[in-house]
């Protein structure tokens, strides 16, 4: 699944997983692909920050970027809006379980 979406970020979005691995080791010393399987809330509190507070500019951001590759089989807009929900409240258990289930 890691690989999934390092690949996609590499091939759809040149330099972003370069730029986003940047933000990451300096705020969290991990790269983005392991702070998304982890917390993916501050992955989402950093692009939020990157985009100077924008939510919706945010919001899309992270779906392109980390949602559509790990449920690119499911393509369930209700899925997203599920996901999108739990890392803006900070249920990373509940986000992570649920990318897992959806992604077998």
């Amino acid at each position: 699944m890691k690989n999934r979406v390092q690949e996609y970020l590499s091939k759809k979005i040149p330099g972003m997983l370069s730029f986003l691995n940047t933000l990451c080791v300096m705020n969290y010393g991990v790269d983005c692909i392991t702070l998304l399987f982890t917390s993916p809330s501050r992955l989402y509190i950093l692009l939020l920050n990157h985009y100077k507070g924008d939510v919706l500019s945010t919001d899309y951001a992270f779906t392109l970027a980390f949602l559509n590759p790990l449920i690119s089989r499911s393509r369930n807009p209700e899925l997203v809006s599920k996901l999108i929900e739990l890392v803006k409240t900070g249920r990373d258990r509940e986000f992570i379980e649920l990318i897992l289930e959806k992604s077998q």
